[in-house]
Formats: structure tokens, sequence, C-alpha cells
């Protein structure tokens, strides 16, 4: 009973910064967090965006922390993903990059990301990528 409440505070933990995240995103984004090297960021989702063109999930869920390995499984990610492929074709580049950061008001915990577009053959895929203060991934979403 204690490790079902304990996931349940780390899914509403999780699912307050995805929508953070997604607010900052559409009403301009917070500078960086000073424990965050904008370049090391910028680095690891390029990192996360080869895994993804790679369709090798597995490597994307290992950047991730504990709280998100738990939440996706493969078979999860590759049903969410594969049809961008389908759709998108091969990538090309990214096109734009903007680097975005939060303080969690309740944990004082700062987060680092950044929103990426990528080009591809036969369209575009936002991805918007955030980083807790170790590095590990804890959230990665395409649109």
């Amino acid at each position: 009973m204690k490790m079902q409440s304990e996931r349940k505070g780390i899914c509403g933990r999780i699912v307050g910064l995805f929508m953070v995240i997604i607010t900052l995103t559409a009403c301009g984004a917070q500078s960086l967090p000073e424990q965050f090297d904008e370049e090391t960021v910028k680095a690891e989702a390029e990192k996360a965006i080869g895994y993804f063109n790679a369709q090798d999930y597995q490597s994307i869920i290992d950047m991730g922390s504990d709280a998100f390995q738990e939440l996706i499984s493969v078979e999860n990610f590759a049903s969410q993903s594969d049809p961008y492929h389908e759709k998108c074709g091969a990538f090309e580049e990214i096109a734009k990059t903007i680097v975005l950061g939060n303080v969690d008001e309740e944990t004082q915990q700062s987060f680092g990301g950044v929103v990426m577009v990528g080009k591809y053959e036969e369209g575009t895929i936002q991805f918007t990528i955030a980083f807790d203060e170790e590095m590990k991934l804890v959230q990665f979403v395409i649109r």
C-alpha cells in the first residue's frame, strides 16, 4: 500500500512537471537554471533524438530517471513514435532549438530542457525534452 502511494506521488510530480514545461513552452521559457550547462543540455537532447531517429527506444528509456523508466515501456514508446517515423520519413537536421528551464516551487528541484524542431523528408517533429539536476531524462514528448 505504501509503495502504491509513493508511486502515485511520483506520477503526480511528473505530470505536474510536464504541465509546467508545456506551459513554459507556450508562454515563453524561463532561463536555464545555473545548475545546468546549456551545451550539455543540448548535446544530451540531441543524443536522445538520435536514439529516436534510430528507433532505439530502450536507449532513450535508459537515459531516464527512475520514475521515467517506471512509466514507459519500449512497446509503449514504439506505439507512440513509429507513426511519426512513417509519416515524416528520414531525419535531415535540427531546424530550431529553444533552451528553457524551471524550478519546482514545492520541491525546489531544478529542471533544464529544450524544445527542438527536427526537419524530416516529409515534415517536422517537435521534441520537448527535459532533464533533472542529475541530467536524467524526465520528459520526452513528440508532436
